[in-house]
Order: structure tokens, then C-alpha cells, then sequence
């Protein structure tokens, strides 16, 4: 890959419209979930139906939007007189006299991304899906039509800032959703042993080693699935507000990043912390 060449989906309008929509059904339904757990009483959300509206309204958006990338994943680079983005099975090719320029989406959804302008007064029928629409462009020597709203120049200021974002490593990740779960699941399990059976090991004497370990991975599962709810909540949250903090002030978007991203992980832990006060103390 050369110093001209950039990854991107490139696709039609009608491709961004059903990603968007895949997008809001993906992140509405996290939302969805969560209230259900957090209020639903009659029924209550139990395991399986806990897997169950995750797998219709989280799991179900983001394969569909996966499989649908897919197709229009590409690679974009520069020649002196084109523009070639090569998708699987095709290559497009405009020539640069027919590019005036670059406009970026207002709204960052589902990603942010760019239109090409046309010198006839047109635009391109492909969108630019990138993470740093402006490097993009300045990358392939296309300049950013202006002016641009407030609203442009934010989610521009906002795309760049999470670009920069260093991505959390594999470690991290695992600790994160896999180590500390243990923590209040293994807490949890530890009470439901002693009301339910007199012990920590009541179950296993009861009903065998199956039945305990099935139990205890129930306990598990559920937590970890609440936790990665409740990373998704606060993300949300916080993208949300990153995003209109940028467009009142654009210039103040990567500081604003990496102070939020302190207090979100700071604000995952406590959280869970803190739920296990309410349920062992009653607070609340």
C-alpha cells in the first residue's frame, strides 16, 4: 500500500440509508434491552430471553451491517489524472477533472463519511464512508468545499478526534468483558448458593457437578452480557455527546475525547461496583 492509498467503503446512497438503519436498530435495541432489564417485571427478563432479545435486536443488526460492508469494502488511491476506488469484483475510476471538491456528511451515520462534488454541478452517486473524511481528502489532493455549518465542521472535528483514538488492545478487552465480570458473577452465584441450598457448594451436593457448574455459567453469561449492555449505554452516551460538543466547539474535540474517555472507563467500573451495593444493600 502506498502513501496514496486509503481504506474505505464506497457504496450508494441507498447502501448508507440501509446501514443507518441498521445502525439505529442496532443501537436502539441496546437501549431496548437495557430498559427491559432494568424495569420489566411482569415477566421479568430472564436468561433466555435475555439472549434472546440481544440476538434479535443487537446481534442480528450488526451481522446484517457486517455482511453488507463486506461488498463494498475498497481500497481508494491516487493517480494524476483519477481517482480509483477497487471494490471485490470492481474498479472505479473518476477522472479528476470531473471533481470539484468534497462535501462531508453532516450527520455521522453510521459512520462519518464524504460526497464527492462534481465540476457539472452534480455529485457523485457513490458515498465515501472513512473515518477522517478531511485526511481522506487531503490524502487524494481534494480540497473540502466550503463554507461548511457548524454541523459539518463538528462531525468533521469529531471524526478526526476518534480517528486519532489509539484502539483499546486485546488485553484490555479481555480484562474488561471476560476478568471482570467474574467479579460480581462469582459474588452473585456465591449468595444464590447460600439462600438457595444452605452452602457455597449446596447445589453441587444436592444435584451433582453438572447442575452447579451449569448454574454458575448462567450467573456468568448473564453478567457479561449486562456488562457489555451497560459499555454500550455509555458509549452511546458518550459518542452522542462528543458529537454536539464538537459542533459548538470544534476545536476542543480531541481534548474532549481523551478527558471522556477517563471518565467513561472510570464510570464502567464504578457502575458495576455499584450495582452490586444496590443489590446486596437494598438501596435504592
Amino acid at each position: 500500500m502506498d502513501a496514496r492509498t486509503a481504506d474505505a467503503f464506497v457504496y450508494p446512497a441507498w447502501v448508507r440509508l440501509i446501514l443507518a438503519m441498521l445502525f439505529l436498530w442496532r443501537w436502539g435495541g441496546v437501549g431496548l434491552v437495557s430498559l427491559l432489564v432494568l424495569f420489566a417485571t411482569d415477566p421479568p427478563v430472564t436468561p433466555p430471553m435475555l439472549v434472546r432479545l440481544c440476538l434479535v435486536w443487537v446481534v442480528t443488526p450488526a451481522v446484517l451491517a457486517g455482511f453488507t460492508r463486506r461488498w463494498f469494502r475498497a481500497q481508494t488511491r491516487s493517480e494524476p489524472d483519477r481517482l480509483i476506488a477497487e471494490l471485490p469484483g470492481l474498479t472505479l475510476a473518476i477522472p479528476r477533472e470531473r471533481i470539484a471538491g468534497a462535501r462531508p456528511w453532516q450527520i455521522p451515520v453510521p459512520r462519518p463519511g464524504l460526497r464527492l462534488l462534481l465540476r457539472d454541478g452534480g455529485v457523485l452517486r457513490e458515498r465515501i464512508e472513512v473515518a477522517a473524511p478531511r485526511l481522506w481528502a487531503r490524502l487524494h489532493g481534494i480540497e473540502i468545499s466550503s463554507p461548511l455549518s457548524p454541523m459539518a465542521r463538528g462531525t468533521l472535528a469529531f471524526s478526526e478526534a476518534r480517528a486519532r483514538q489509539p484502539k483499546p488492545q486485546a488485553w484490555y478487552l479481555a480484562a474488561k468483558f471476560v476478568v471482570f465480570p467474574l467479579l460480581p458473577a462469582g459474588l452473585l452465584f456465591r449468595v444464590h448458593q447460600l439462600i438457595a441450598y444452605g452452602s457455597v457448594w449446596g447445589e453441587y451436593y444436592q444435584r451433582g457437578l453438572a447442575a452447579y457448574l451449569h448454574t454458575g455459567f448462567v450467573y456468568y453469561g448473564t453478567i457479561v452480557v449486562y456488562v457489555l449492555l451497560f459499555a454500550g449505554i455509555l458509549r452511546a452516551l458518550f459518542e452522542s455527546a462528543l458529537w454536539l460538543l464538537a459542533i459548538v466547539t470544534a476545536e476542543q474535540a480531541e481534548r474532549l475525547r481523551r478527558w471522556s474517555e477517563y471518565l467513561r472507563e472510570g464510570m464502567y467500573y464504578l457502575g458495576v461496583i455499584l450495582f452490586l451495593a444496590i443489590r446486596f444493600f437494598g438501596w435504592g
